[in-house]
Order: C-alpha cells, then sequence, then structure tokens
C-alpha cells in the first residue's frame, strides 16, 4: 500500500511514487495511464476544494489496482464538455477511458473518488491489434 498526503507531498511527488508502485505492484497495469489518471484527479482534488488537501492511497495486486484520492469537498465531479479552446473539463473523461471502474464515495468530511483497474481488463486492451485477414500488405484501393 502507498499512501501519500498533500501536507507533506505535493502533486508531482504523487506522480513519481505511483509510477514506481504501480510498476512494483502490479506489473500488468500502464504506469503511464495510471500516472495520468492520478494526476488528473489529484489535480481536481487541488483545484476543487477549499483548502487544496487531499490524500491519495494506492492498493495493488496481481488481479487489481486501486486508488482512492480523498479530499474535503462534497461535491462530486461533473464531468464537463472538453474546452479545447479555454482548457479543462477533459480530466475526468480521461480518467473514464483509463479506467475499468470510477466511483465516487461520499463521506463526513468530502468524498473520495475511486479508480480501478482491472488485470482482466488490462490485458485485453493492450492485445496487439492484428490487421484482417487477405489485407496484410496491400495498397490501399
Amino acid at each position: 500500500m502507498l499512501v501519500i498526503d498533500s501536507r507533506v507531498a505535493n502533486v508531482a511527488h504523487a506522480r513519481l511514487a505511483t509510477s514506481r508502485y504501480v510498476q512494483q505492484a502490479c506489473p500488468w497495469a500502464d504506469p503511464d495511464e495510471v500516472v495520468l489518471v492520478i494526476s488528473e484527479l489529484v489535480g481536481n482534488a487541488v483545484r476543487h476544494t477549499a483548502r487544496g488537501a487531499w490524500q491519495l492511497c494506492l492498493r495493488g495486486d496481481a488481479a487489481r489496482l486501486t486508488a482512492d484520492i480523498r479530499d474535503s469537498s462534497p461535491t462530486s465531479p461533473a464531468p464537463r464538455t472538453p474546452d479545447l479552446a479555454e482548457g479543462g473539463g477533459m480530466g475526468w473523461h480521461i480518467a473514464e477511458r483509463l479506467t475499468s471502474r470510477l466511483t465516487v464515495l461520499e463521506h463526513p468530511d468530502g468524498k473520495v473518488v475511486r479508480a480501478e483497474w482491472h488485470a482482466s481488463a488490462t490485458k485485453d486492451r493492450q492485445a496487439p491489434m492484428r490487421a484482417p485477414r487477405g489485407l496484410v500488405g496491400q495498397a490501399a484501393a
């Protein structure tokens, strides 16, 4: 288990520690994808809470990786249309796409955003793409 608290670490530290943890505890998971999701979710906790305080807890094994990002805001994330001109609105969509499951758990002092990666789902996504039979080496018409 890895626990990182904003009182003693920053977002950059969380990214680096997450990458190392995933490589050691869950070698089946893509550390770049996990770090991107953690970066987005911790960034949201910093941006959307009054004090910007957060705590990250990672737990992983051969079958599942779970990341809990706890913050003091009781407001659940609200997916919004990405704004490519001004920026923003993409983090939740990225997290949904790169995880097996994404949930919000309420608690008396705020909320926990839980991201899960399941080894079986990750292996399916990482299977190499193959060209359809008969099309290998043929030029497009």
